[in-house]
């Protein structure tokens, strides 16, 4: 378990749902405490929300607070954008963060096929109303280590085989790392086969495009160099050299299509603050 923050707290994940879920997100707070609003990064990942205290407003990006409330369960992902989110006082929430495949080894669906930043009832994926009873076996338990162990057993006798279509992605996600490397090109090659074929294939288990990772994970590096430095002055063009952005504009245009905000203004109002990101995925 990692202590992050006051309203919130990151917990372990035990075999062999580790396999599909990278990490547990526990959400509080106090009966008396204010209403806050949180953001946090895009991480591409899906999530599943487990939401035991008030409904949930959220939005993306400046986007302001939706009417459509989280509620009991939900799955929302990838998370492509800045997720806003209102906690109340009494918020009691767990968030399922998968791994890079996890969501597709659990539900069996073409990541694909999901709208893209929407709420989503579990139970409608799979037709049947098994999350919503999981809710109601979770609501009666005050332990939070109950709660895990109880979505860890239901949810492992879920799990199904990585299949060999995916495999390479995972073997070569490590190239995703290095800037001298073409990642499809170089599965494409490892494998005997096209790059179109790996981009269909990424598009199927994790729901976004090689290319669209590539942006996101130069993008997260930004977005931590100015969390880690949050008490120095930010120099953006020392950003735009170091992450190899080609110039403002084109640093500017990432902060718009992931945050819906500007640099000056992420550092000014939103970074430091009520901000967070997830932990680092275990191949991103």
């Amino acid at each position: 378990m990692e202590n992050l923050e006051a309203d919130g707290q990151f917990y372990d994940v035990r075999p062999p749902l580790d396999e599909v879920v990278s990490h547990f997100y526990h959400l509080h707070t106090a009966a008396g405490s204010n209403t806050v609003l949180k953001h946090l990064s895009p991480n591409f990942d899906m999530l599943m929300i487990f939401n035991f205290g008030a409904p949930m407003r959220f939005s993306f990006n400046d986007e302001p607070l939706s009417n459509i409330l989280i509620k009991r369960t939900s799955v929302i992902g990838p998370l492509r954008k800045m997720l806003n989110y209102e906690l109340q006082p009494g918020t009691d929430a767990i968030i399922v963060n998968f791994t890079l495949n996890g969501f597709y080894r659990l539900f069996k669906i073409p990541m694909s096929s999901l709208y893209l930043n929407e709420l989503t009832d579990p139970d409608i994926l799979i037709d049947k109303k098994c999350f919503a009873e999981l809710w109601e076996q979770l609501a009666v338990l005050n332990d939070i280590q109950l709660r895990f162990r109880l979505i860890e057993e239901y949810a492992a006798s879920f799990i199904s085989v990585n299949e060999p279509s995916a495999i390479p992605l995972l073997s070569g996600a490590a190239y995703f790392q290095n800037p001298v490397i073409h990642p499809v090109k170089a599965i494409a090659e490892n494998e005997a086969l096209s790059e179109r074929t790996i981009q269909q294939r990424f598009q199927k288990f994790t729901g976004y495009s090689p290319k669209e990772i590539l942006r996101f994970i130069r993008f997260k590096k930004v977005i931590y160099q100015i969390i880690n430095q949050e008490d120095k002055i930010i120099d953006l063009f020392e950003l735009i050299e170091t992450h190899g952005y080609h110039d403002q504009s084109h640093l500017i245009k990432d902060f718009n299509h992931f945050l819906g905000t500007t640099p000056r203004k992420f550092i000014k109002n939103i970074a430091g603050k009520d901000f967070c990101m997830t932990r680092p995925g275990k191949h991103y």
